[in-house]
C-alpha cells in the first residue's frame, strides 16, 4: 500500500491490508514518506511502513517543487530498491505525493499498480499516475468515464450496530478530519447552540490536530456541555451513537457516514487541495439528499433552521437515510482485492 499525509490516504489503505490478509493470505506493507501522518497512524496499526523520499508538490513555491521533484526521484530509486527486496507483486496506490514514488518504482519495474481514488475528483497525484495504472479504482460514478475505472467505494472499518439515543435527545458528530478544520472549530458551537434552544443535544466535536481546549470553552460558554477530543479510534462505535454529522467532505469521511446510514451537513475544508472537498459535498448531496455548504456561505442561523426543518421531518429524513446507505459499498475492501486478484491474473 502507498500514500501518506493525510488520514484520508492512510486509514483506507490500512484497511484494506488487513483485509487482503484476512481474505487471501496476503503479506503485505505500507510505503510513505517520513514527513506525514503515516510515520504515527500506520505505526499505532501494527503495520510495517517504510519511507522513500518524498514531499509535497501542489500550493509549493517553485523553489519547494524543485526540491519536490528531486525528492520523487530519489523516491523512484529508493522504491525500487524496497520493492525488488520484498519481491512485490502489486502495488496500491491511494494517493498524495506519499504515493507517487513507490508507483512509479513499481511500474518502471513491470510491477502492477492499482490506483484508488477516494474522491469526487481525481487528485493531482492520482492524474500524474493515471497512465501508469492498471486498474483505477474510485469511490465516486462521476469518474467511471476514465478508462480502467471500477466503482469499488472506499475501504474503511464495518459499521456498528446503531444503538437508541435517550428519549428526546438528538446525539451530533463534529468531525473536522485528521488535519482539523479551523471553521467547525469555531462554527460549529455558535450553530449547535441555535438548534439546542429548540431541542437537547447530546455532542461530540472531534477537532483534529488543533487544541481542543479553545473549542470545548466556546461550547461551555453557549450553554452546551460537549465531548471535545483531537481524535477517536473508535469512530465505528462513535457513529452508531450519533443521530446527525456535520463534517468535512473528505472521501473517507464520506465512506463512514454511509456505511451507517447517517445524515449529516458536509462543509468542505476550504483549504483542501484543489478545493476538492467541495466536488464531494456537491456530489455526495446530489446522490444522498444530505446538506451541504461551503464556508464562504456559512449562516449560523439558515444552517439551524435547515438542520431543524430537516429534523422535523420524518419521511424526508427517512430518503436521506435510505439514499445514503444506498450510496455505500459496505464491501469495498473486498471489492478492491478482487481488482488487484484480476490484475495479477
Amino acid at each position: 500500500m502507498a500514500g501518506g499525509f493525510t488520514a484520508g490516504h492512510i486509514l483506507p489503505a490500512l484497511e484494506l491490508l488487513r483485509a487482503y490478509r484476512t481474505a487471501a493470505g496476503a503479506e503485505g506493507f505500507f510505503i510513505g514518506c517520513p514527513n506525514g501522518m503515516e510515520t504515527r497512524l500506520v505505526a499505532e496499526s501494527g503495520e510495517r511502513l517504510e519511507t522513500i523520499p518524498g514531499a509535497p508538490i501542489a500550493r509549493q513555491s517553485l523553489l519547494s517543487q524543485a526540491a519536490a521533484f528531486s525528492a520523487l526521484a530519489r523516491g523512484v530509486l529508493a522504491g525500487r530498491a524496497l520493492l525488488r527486496r520484498e519481491r512485490t507483486q502489486v502495488v496500491i496506490g491511494f494517493g498524495s505525493y506519499a504515493a507517487t514514488g513507490a508507483c512509479l518504482a513499481a511500474w518502471s519495474l513491470g510491477i502492477p499498480v492499482v490506483l484508488h481514488e477516494s474522491n469526487a475528483a481525481f487528485g493531482k497525484a492520482n492524474r500524474l499516475l493515471l497512465p501508469f495504472a492498471r486498474r483505477v479504482c474510485v469511490a465516486f460514478s462521476s469518474l467511471l468515464p476514465h478508462r480502467r475505472t471500477v466503482r469499488t467505494g472506499t475501504p474503511c472499518r464495518p459499521a456498528a450496530p446503531a444503538v437508541l439515543p435517550p428519549a428526546g435527545c438528538l446525539r451530533v458528530l463534529v468531525i473536522g478530519g485528521s488535519q482539523g478544520s479551523p471553521h467547525l472549530n469555531q462554527q460549529a458551537p455558535p450553530l449547535l447552540a441555535a438548534v439546542h434552544q429548540s431541542r437537547p443535544l447530546e455532542v461530540v466535536h472531534l477537532t483534529g490536530d488543533a487544541n481542543p481546549t479553545p473549542v470545548d470553552r466556546a461550547y461551555r460558554a453557549l450553554g452546551l456541555v460537549a465531548r471535545v477530543e483531537k481524535f477517536s479510534y473508535t469512530m465505528p462505535a462513535l457513529y452508531a451513537q450519533t443521530d446527525f454529522v456535520i463534517a468535512c467532505a473528505g472521501g473517507g469521511c464520506l465512506a463512514e457516514i454511509a456505511n451507517q446510514a447517517l445524515p449529516a451537513l458536509l462543509v468542505p475544508l476550504s483549504g483542501a487541495a484543489e478545493d476538492h472537498q467541495v466536488d464531494n459535498a456537491r456530489e455526495f448531496s446530489r446522490q444522498t439528499g444530505c446538506l451541504w455548504v461551503p464556508e464562504r456561505e456559512w449562516d449560523a442561523s439558515a444552517q439551524a433552521r435547515q438542520m431543524l426543518a430537516l429534523l422535523d421531518n420524518p419521511a424526508a429524513l427517512a430518503q436521506i437515510k435510505a439514499q445514503t446507505a444506498a450510496w455505500a459499498v459496505p464491501d469495498s475492501a473486498q471489492r478492491v482485492i478482487a481488482v488487484c486478484e484480476e490484475v495479477l491474473k
